[in-house]
Parts: structure tokens; C-alpha cells; sequence
């Protein structure tokens, strides 16, 4: 835990002033982080005391980040590129 929070706060402060400058960034970072969040509210349907059920739901979440963090954007560009490409 303590490497996590080394990592979080050398960077942390810095994103809080950018947010405080600029709303549009502010709002940005909503825009950005409002998914994961809302994924991760899937783990409190999850029973704690079932090891097996905390596991399935957590790769879950992680399956459903991957896909909004990596594979929508990946393919949402692919099919912007091929678009333009065959434009010419």
C-alpha cells in the first residue's frame, strides 16, 4: 500500500491544481474517471464472504475497464482511421 500512495500522491497534488485552474479540465477528469467509479459500485454486489464470488466479480471489473479504457477507444479510432482512409 505504501508504494501505491508514494505513486498516487507524486502526481496527485499536481492534477488537484490543474483542476482548480482550469473547470474544463475539471470536468475532463469527471468525464474520465466516472466509469471506473461506477464499475467498481458492481463490487458491492459481490457476498464477502465467498473468495470465488469476490474474484469473478473482481475480473469483472477489470474485464469491464479494459474495455472502456482500451478496447472502446482502440476501436473507435481503428474505424475513424479506416474511415478517413478510404476517404482519399
Amino acid at each position: 500500500m505504501t508504494s501505491f500512495n508514494q505513486f498516487y500522491y507524486s502526481f496527485s497534488p499536481t492534477i488537484a491544481d490543474l483542476e482548480r485552474q482550469s473547470p474544463i479540465f475539471k470536468e475532463a477528469v469527471k468525464l474520465f474517471i466516472t466509469p471506473m467509479i461506477s464499475s467498481l459500485s458492481i463490487m458491492t454486489l459481490a457476498d464477502s464472504d465467498s473468495e470465488v464470488e469476490v474474484l469473478g466479480f473482481g475480473i469483472s471489473v477489470i474485464a469491464l475497464n479494459l474495455g472502456l479504457y482500451i478496447v472502446a477507444p482502440t476501436t473507435f479510432v481503428y474505424k475513424v482511421h479506416k474511415y478517413l482512409k478510404s476517404k482519399k
